[in-house]
């Protein structure tokens, strides 16, 4: 059982979302899998086991504060993109030149 609760976590730490729908489900599926663990948890420290409707409950918290998390995160994410596309103009003329290219002398044509 315990082993079932550790697979939200490393997905949410392995994994990437690239739209609000994406994390909207990463989200919900951590928070609802991390809220069944710490009432399934809690309830094992105090030696008894949890019945289902605390389970259901647990994994409706978490649901709701995983769906809240990964909104404002997203938001985040999308404003921290913007601001690094601003700054990070490069010109080329700004850049050193290569030290693998080597000058190759003019040949003139026609003449000594």
């Amino acid at each position: 059982m315990k082993r079932i609760f550790l697979i939200g976590p490393i997905v949410a730490l392995t994994t990437a979302c690239t739209t609000l729908d994406q994390s909207f489900r990463l989200g919900a599926v951590t928070g609802a899998l991390t809220g069944a663990a710490a009432t399934y948890a809690s309830h094992g420290a105090n030696g008894r086991n949890p019945s289902p409707e605390e389970v259901g409950l647990g994994a409706t918290i978490g649901l709701g504060l995983g769906l809240i998390t990964s909104y404002f995160v997203h938001q985040q994410v999308i404003e921290d993109r913007d601001e690094m596309a601003k700054q990070t103009e490069i010109y080329f003329g700004d850049l050193p030149p290569s030290p693998f290219m080597i000058p190759q002398p003019k040949i003139k044509k026609g003449g000594r």
